[in-house]
């Protein structure tokens, strides 16, 4: 989509409202201006506000927008489009080699949060299998035990698991701070571990699935890579669509006591974790707050928390099915609920 596409796309916004009720940034800030509709006239208008960065990219927007505009979309655009400085690149060329490694090695020396869960030697694992596992931040860092769990189902039903060595983080953390090389190598580091093999591409993260299967074929649009990454976001499916797809009611989790987050950018679940599994009582999808920097600079995080703490009264756990999610949870939440992953209460 050109410059001239993206205005005309502004234009259909009349402005109604709708968006403000969904946006999870206008509900905190009451600020017109962290409203979508208040982001597309910033935009048509060519001026910039704080505010455009500070969009989680959640699209909640799009779901109830009369015209189907999305600021996020709109964003990703100017994303694709806008020249990167070279000033930016240098202060963050160490850091994009594995952001999320140097946010857990930082935990480590100050015991930010309580990490209890230990990365899994992939190297006991095959590379190739029936299925293959994106091998996310989230799995080696966060929940480890969901990707086990997830292997000892697949074991009764004589399916394989392959895990392929030098995978990369999905780069989500560089689209929302605008470093739009950084994100490139990753992806082109995922295309090269992947492209090569066949089958189902298996992700734990709502973001990661969102990156692997929107992201990345709209960043190299118009590239000789483009067909590449479509033909990538077609093996890409979510471990819990996976798994329901396959073997529906067979698929059972432990609900008691378990609130079930669903995050922003799962959307294609919710519908299908709803229906089959008949939990609707016990799945939220409250704003997780975001993990942008910005945005904890300014308290956002903690003025969600709140809705957290009344959303898990007498709850033991908390499941969520997002890296980021995930990583806000365990750090501004005290036992109960516990924060855990949807598959590590796989019965």
């Amino acid at each position: 989509m050109k410059t001239s596409e993206i205005k005309e796309k502004l234009k259909l916004c009349t402005r109604c409202g709708r968006c403000l009720s969904v946006c999870p940034t206008y509900e905190i800030f009451l600020s017109e201006m962290y409203s979508p509709r208040g982001r597309i006239f910033l935009i048509s208008q060519n001026k910039f506000h704080p505010s455009l960065k500070d969009c989680l990219l959640c699209e909640r927007c799009k779901k109830v927008c009369p015209h189907n505009i999305s600021f996020p979309e709109i964003y990703i655009e100017n994303f694709i489009e806008k020249k990167e400085s070279v000033y930016s690149e240098k202060i963050f060329k160490k850091f994009a080699k594995n952001p999320f490694f140097t946010f857990i090695q930082i935990n480590k020396w100050f015991h930010i949060i309580n990490l209890s869960a230990e990365e899994i030697d992939i190297n006991k694992f095959s590379e190739n299998g029936d299925i293959l596992i994106f091998y996310s931040c989230g799995l080696k860092y966060l929940y480890p035990k969901a990707l086990l769990h997830f292997i000892d189902f697949l074991k009764k039903k004589n399916i394989s698991v392959g895990i392929p060595k030098n995978q990369d983080c999905c780069g989500a953390v560089f689209l929302s701070m605008g470093l739009k090389e950084a994100l490139k190598e990753k992806a082109l580091n995922i295309l090269k571990v992947f492209e090569s093999s066949s089958g189902p591409i298996v992700v734990f993260c709502a973001t990661c699935l969102w990156m692997l299967k929107k992201i990345y074929p709209l960043i190299f649009r118009n590239t000789p890579y483009e067909e590449k990454f479509i033909n990538l976001s077609k093996r890409v499916i979510s471990a819990f669509t996976f798994l329901v797809s396959n073997w529906g009611n067979e698929v059972k989790f432990n609900t008691k006591n378990v609130l079930f987050h669903m995050p922003c950018h799962l959307t294609e679940e919710e519908k299908m974790f709803k229906n089959k599994l008949n939990i609707s009582k016990t799945i939220k999808n409250f704003c997780c707050g975001s993990i942008k920097i910005s945005l904890w600079i300014k308290g956002f995080q903690e003025k969600y928390k709140k809705t957290w703490i009344k959303e898990t009264e007498n709850k033991y756990k908390l499941a969520t099915f997002c890296t980021g999610c995930y990583l806000n949870f365990k750090l501004l939440l005290k036992e109960p609920p516990k924060v855990c992953h949807w598959i590590e209460v796989l019965c």
